[in-house]
């Protein structure tokens, strides 16, 4: 399941559509991945630890909370359907 979250949400954030429930699965991944592998091994990759999974964490953070950007499907889709962008929509978090 987190293979899928991972592939699929990259593709999501790459077209830069449903950015905001992207960004929450991987979040919720990298958290499970930090948590269940990573953790015992410390900060450091050399050692398996959790320092990349935590760069990930903090980038999709970032975008569920900032979004996609005037350059996405997300806000093209809104000003065409003259609505929020679809990732706040899905969310129903407004702006």
């Amino acid at each position: 399941m987190e293979v899928s979250a991972e592939f699929f949400g990259g593709l999501l954030l790459i077209a830069g559509l449903l950015t905001r429930p992207a960004a929450l699965m991987l979040v919720v991944t990298m958290v499970v991945a930090i948590v269940t592998a990573h953790l015992s091994n410390g900060l450091f990759m050399s050692n398996n630890g959790y320092e990349f999974a935590l760069t990930l964490l903090a980038a999709s953070v970032s975008l569920l909370v900032s979004g996609a950007g005037r350059l996405s499907v997300d806000a093209w889709l809104g000003e065409r359907l003259g609505t929020q962008p679809w990732g706040a929509a899905t969310l129903s978090v407004s702006q």
